[in-house]
């Protein structure tokens, strides 16, 4: 996967920086089932009225590319973009947030289905989302309990969004095979329960 830091000297000119542009790439496909890498640049660098966008760095056409064949193999290749974990915590919790905020953004621009019609995981799934956009990751006196919950947060945004995908788009996407459980694959509505448990034992 193309580096974090690869992607943010990229777009260091952009109105949107790495997480928050990863995000919202992966929220516009999310609303729509798919998304022109054209479309969501757009969103990422705002041109000046009257001049077009600049022209897209090949870093971040592999980085939109990675993550759409990530998305729709539905494979468990699909990560989000956050810097490395040698990072501070706090850099990282940030820049997490910011995800969250760019997801958001996409799904929404994109024209993403109102939580009241979506199916109860997805939209619980969804208020997860803006609750974390809304409110930064508090930091505690214990680094390695925060470090935990981090990861676990980040694991259960990660496979709630594959899940979300498979969720509204079953027929273009194949069966998810990649759960938390790696023994056999698992139908859809089990792998929303392990999600469920994943999500009580992080926002404890």
């Amino acid at each position: 996967m193309v580096s974090f830091d690869k992607v943010e000297a990229a777009l260091r000119d952009a109105d949107m920086q790495a997480a928050e542009a990863h995000g919202t790439l992966v929220g516009m496909v999310c609303a729509a089932g798919q998304t022109s890498v054209q479309d969501w640049w757009a969103q990422v660098y705002e041109p000046v009225e009257g001049q077009d966008a600049p022209t897209r760095p090949d870093v971040i056409d592999l980085m939109a590319a990675e993550t759409l064949d990530g998305l729709l193999d539905a494979s468990g290749t699909f990560d989000l973009m956050l810097p490395d974990d040698e990072d501070a915590l706090e850099a990282r919790a940030d820049a997490l947030h910011e995800w969250c905020h760019g997801f958001l953004y996409g799904y929404g621009v994109a024209g993403g289905r109102d939580v009241g019609l979506l199916p109860e995981e997805a939209a619980e799934l969804l208020r997860d989302m803006t609750q974390f956009a809304q409110a930064r990751f508090e930091l505690g006196d214990d680094a390695e309990e925060d470090e935990l919950s981090y990861s676990e947060l980040v694991e259960y945004l990660r496979v709630g969004v594959m899940l979300l995908i498979e969720t509204l788009y079953p027929r273009a996407q194949p069966k998810a095979e990649t759960a938390l459980d790696d023994d056999e694959p698992l139908d859809i509505e089990d792998l929303w329960a392990q999600i469920a448990k994943t999500k009580a034992q992080t926002l404890h």
